[in-house]
């Protein structure tokens, strides 16, 4: 049933798309080894590696690893007594070898992007000895070189130059034998590996030597004088000598490989799922998909989902229509109708493959905020002419799927079941599927159908552990138009889409006479409902958006409210000012004038002094009694329940009771009641969000030790990040920084939501947006500042 599973929901066809995007055989083959799991941990930790290698693939560029082969066999070659690998093969081992080394060296460069990637990595090993030495004594096109031995080198010295020597006689031979024709050069030939002179056939008679071979034409001899027969003898041998160094040479490396294989075929394997994360990080970013939220015993929550098959196949123009697919414990069965070819079963295969994904450690294409159980099984019965390999079903084998689920599935299964009960009479059909539901449900397994059967549709309706969804239907158009709609069933629109393919109307009349007037009424039901449904919607979106208009109405009034606040204490402080250097001004004439009268004589300076001290006291007074009058609280009685702010020891509390006559009020903050007067205390709006209290020793302004440009919160949990947003945030206005990135990276989304949320309490923050799609995408924040 795991491989009959898999077939329908086309798990096998996602994997060879997904092989596509590999760079090598390696990665290929990990791609298709690819199964899901149910073990939570080791889900986690594949997602996190498939979101830290796309977040590396989109800032910095992924090293290609073309050219890598499967070197198993060259191994297992290796261990044989007394064999020795061709240079092909050594290069083969060598690739693997640098390959190695050039992964471990990228990641680890860029370790603070992919901490998990780098643990990975820790285990390859990176061959430097075996490198040198393969790529020291063989080429790129698999000869060995002079520099892979003194032996080596020495033999084809002395072989080059015995060469040229045989070369320089053959040449003088025949030009002393006068065996040079008019316009004729001295060329020398080589056949059956020794050096020969070239000559006209009747000319032979003129040298000692032997004939090795004749030209097609029989016109020309291939001649070696008796004169070279010993050089040529020696020039063979030292060829012998160079191919034994050579073997030598092979044999060597070979057991150098021969130690090392046990580390090259774990290095193979580590950079064979390496590629294979390429490959799903690669296919991440095409599909737009994200790290769904796993979380163990909940519910289905996957927002704007889409079949990874249609979004990798189709074209830009036809994108396929993304559907909300909701389950909960407590609504466990999901009955979905609607009309013919509407997408009902594209919505079952895209739940299924969907959640196969997630277990197999691939990223979803879904929105942002997507959750998913851990499903411990996974059944699914799709049988119609949409499954490419899978035929229609007979209603016996429909009925041994339904025997073998109803067998396997219990509490956190999934069960997918494509028209249950066809193939038979329908209320026989429909009788027996709804018998299966609650068997199903009741075993706490999560259960979605699709159906076109009325009285299923009606179970749906009446049973408190089911949700009804429709796909919905133009009647305009007479077309589907592939959205799924929550709360009520669909119609199958049977003759709409019959007259839409060109039945004539009088037969299409005369089908309408056979219908059973009870499905008629109720088929008329379900339409009047999903349209009452449709208008409340219209009704309920322009409700919100009269709210929005009055919500943002209110907040321009208190932002104006707020600015003439702000209008009145600047100028309240300019008085201030002003009557701050007047003051100063007359303390400096009064000084003038004491030392006056300290020179004159005059009297009392204490008496003048005096005089000053009173008349600085009382304009200061004046202006303090003016301040605190503007900004004290004017209160009635009927304030009582209103929060307010304690100017002196800027605490937020709530008024208990008041003392007009006295003007005095007792308020609560935190567990404290407090008695304070009321110039003391200012209203605070209901706009207005009061301070957090800030601990004892707490600095709420740092400005060293942080970039203002830039910062990596990749591996930290919310509550220590945004602190660190918030010194960032502190540093850049000080510095005048205008533009601050925050790499969070993709994982489940949990950071990147809570960062930009946070964002939105700054009045400094102009604009929150994610980078562009070659900078690194919805994996870092831009924030600009005003």
């Amino acid at each position: 049933m795991i491989e009959h599973t898999y077939r329908v929901l086309e798990f096998y066809k996602l994997l060879d798309i997904l092989s596509n995007y590999a760079s090598c055989p390696l990665g290929k083959s990990d791609c298709l080894s690819l199964e899901p799991s149910d073990d939570l941990e080791r889900i986690d930790n594949e997602h996190r590696l498939v979101s830290e290698m796309k977040l590396l693939l989109q800032l910095k560029g992924f090293f290609p690893l073309e050219g890598l082969t499967d070197t198993g066999s060259i191994l297992r070659k290796s261990q044989a007594e007394g064999c020795c690998l061709e240079s092909e093969e050594l290069l083969s081992v060598l690739r693997i070898a640098e390959a190695s080394a050039h992964s471990k060296k990228r990641i680890v460069s860029h370790q603070s992007l992919c901490p998990s990637l780098k643990d990975l990595t820790r285990q390859i090993p990176v061959f430097e000895g075996l490198r040198e030495e393969i790529k020291r004594a063989i080429s790129s096109n698999g000869a060995i070189k002079d520099s892979a031995s003194p032996e080596l080198k020495r033999l084809r010295r002395q072989k080059t130059r015995l060469r040229r020597e045989l070369q320089k006689a053959l040449e003088d031979i025949k030009r002393s034998k006068n065996l040079i024709s008019d316009g004729d050069e001295p060329l020398v030939s080589i056949r059956d590996g020794r050096y020969v002179i070239p000559l006209r056939t009747d000319l032979k008679g003129r040298v000692d030597g032997i004939i090795h071979d004749y030209s097609q034409t029989q016109a020309t001899c291939f001649f070696e004088p008796i004169e070279v027969i010993q050089d040529n003898n020696r020039l063979a041998e030292m060829a012998h000598l160079e191919r034994e160094e050579e073997l030598r040479i092979r044999r060597s490396l070979t057991a150098r490989v021969r130690d090392l294989a046990g580390d090259l075929e774990g290095a193979q394997k580590l950079l064979g799922r390496l590629d294979g994360l390429h490959a799903r990080a690669e296919l991440s970013r095409v599909t737009e998909a994200v790290s769904p939220e796993l979380r163990p015993g909940n519910g289905v929550d996957l927002r704007q989902a889409r079949n990874p098959i249609l979004v990798a196949l189709a074209d830009d123009k036809q994108p396929p229509v993304p559907s909300d697919i909701l389950l909960d414990k407590e609504r466990n069965v999901l009955i979905i109708s609607g009309p013919n070819r509407g997408g009902k079963t594209v919505t079952l295969k895209t739940l299924g493959l969907l959640s196969l994904m997630a277990q197999a450690g691939l990223h979803i294409p879904a929105a942002e905020g997507t959750s998913l159980p851990v499903f411990k099984n996974i059944l699914a019965e799709i049988g119609d002419d949409q499954d490419i390999q899978a035929g229609l079903s007979t209603f016996s084998a429909h009925i041994g799927h339904l025997r073998h689920m109803l067998e396997h599935a219990h509490e956190g299964s999934l069960v997918i079941i494509d028209e249950p009960g066809m193939g038979t009479d329908p209320d026989e059909g429909a009788a027996l599927a709804m018998a299966v539901l609650d068997e199903l449900s009741q075993k706490g397994a999560f259960v979605v159908v699709s159906t076109h059967l009325n009285r299923l549709k009606t179970y749906g309706l009446l049973n408190k552990r089911t949700k009804n969804a429709r796909m919905e239907f133009d009647t305009s158009t007479n077309r589907p138009t592939f959205s799924l709609q929550y709360g009520t069933p669909g119609t199958s629109y049977a003759f709409e889409i019959a007259k839409d393919a060109g039945v004539r109307p009088d037969i299409l009349e005369q089908a309408r006479g056979y219908l059973d007037q009870d499905e008629v009424r109720l088929n008329r039901l379900i339409d009047k409902l999903n349209r009452l449904k449709q208008e409340t919607a219209l009704e309920k979106l322009e409700a919100e958006q009269l709210k929005d208009r009055y919500r943002t109405a209110g907040e321009k009034l208190f932002q104006a409210v707020k600015k003439l606040d702000a209008d009145r204490r600047t100028l309240l402080e300019e008085k201030r000012s002003e009557a701050d250097t007047l003051i100063r001004g007359a303390r400096e004439e009064f000084k003038h004038l004491i030392n006056t009268f300290k020179r004159t004589g005059k009297p009392s300076q204490a008496r003048v002094k005096g005089h000053f001290d009173k008349i600085g006291k009382d304009l200061v007074n004046r202006l303090a009694a003016e301040g605190e009058k503007v900004n004290s609280v004017e209160l009635s009685g009927s304030e009582i329940g209103q929060r307010v702010r304690h100017k002196g020891f800027d605490q937020v509390g709530t008024i208990l009771s008041l003392d007009v006559p006295n003007a005095k009020a007792t308020i609560l903050t935190g567990n404290v009641r407090l008695s304070a007067r009321l110039q003391d205390l200012e209203l605070i709006s209901e706009h207005e969000e009061p301070l957090e209290d800030v601990p004892a020793g707490h600095t709420p302004y740092p400005t060293t030790g942080v970039q203002p440009r830039e910062i990596n919160l990749i591996g930290y949990r919310v509550a220590d990040a945004l602190p660190l947003i918030d010194k960032m945030i502190d540093r850049a206005r000080v510095e005048g920084e205008l533009s601050l990135r925050i790499i969070h990276g993709y994982g489940t989304g949990r950071l990147k939501q809570a960062i930009r949320e946070h964002l939105k309490g700054f009045s400094c923050v102009k604009r929150i947006s994610g980078a562009d799609s070659q900078s690194g995408g919805e994996a870092i924040t831009v924030v600009d500042l005003s």
